[in-house]
């Protein structure tokens, strides 16, 4: 057997850009993205604010570099799991599960996820595209009922997000995930019985 090769290292223009959203997103989670300065993450970075520039137009810039790092990561963690989930509903189950759980395990990178939720439609839009074909399998294989895609979308996005601000702002009994499941499922047009079996798989 042939031993594995290294992984190319990569230019050092990419690996001060990667290092500077490391930076950028530790300083977002503890300042929020209105109160952050440039100057704190160059310094977090351990790079000049000339580099940070070299990098990024400005504040916007980096927020956007954040926002498309932290939703690509999550879709790649994602997509392993989902190859082996065959229906539209258990792979929705998945996703939301895995945004509640971000809220539980790490509370302040969940309120930051929710700003840029809202400063990146880019970031949406991503992650829309996923529920969107778990909503798609869904009604394929007969298990969901929706009046329309876009509102199935929205009714998923708008639900988790609220209940990951639950979550994170204040202490919430562990069977409330199962609940938020449940009922985004019967939202979808579940059966009571089968929204509840559903959110309750491990």
């Amino acid at each position: 057997m042939e031993p594995t090769k290294p992984r190319p290292r990569l230019p050092k223009r990419e690996r001060t850009r990667r290092q500077i959203i490391s930076a950028a997103i530790e300083v977002m989670a503890e300042r929020g993205l209105a109160q952050f300065a440039v100057q704190e993450i160059a310094d977090r970075a351990e790079v000049t604010t000339g580099t940070f520039y070299n990098h990024f137009r400005d504040k916007a810039d980096i927020v956007e570099a954040v926002a498309i790092r932290f939703s690509s990561e999550m879709m790649e963690a994602a997509e392993e799991r989902r190859r082996t989930l065959a229906s539209g509903s258990e792979r929705l189950v998945d996703g939301c599960r895995r945004y509640l759980s971000i809220a539980r395990e790490a509370p302040s990178t969940a309120l930051l996820v929710l700003e840029l939720a809202i400063a990146s439609p880019r970031m949406l839009e991503t992650i829309g595209e996923f529920v969107l074909a778990d909503v798609r399998r869904g009604v394929r294989q007969k298990e969901f009922r929706i009046f329309g895609e876009q509102a199935a979308v929205d009714l998923v996005h708008g639900y988790i997000m609220l209940a990951m601000r639950q979550i994170a702002l204040r202490p919430m009994p562990a069977a409330y995930d199962r609940v938020v499941v449940a009922t985004i499922l019967q939202g979808l047009g579940l059966s009571f019985e089968r929204a509840t079996a559903l959110a309750s798989l491990k």
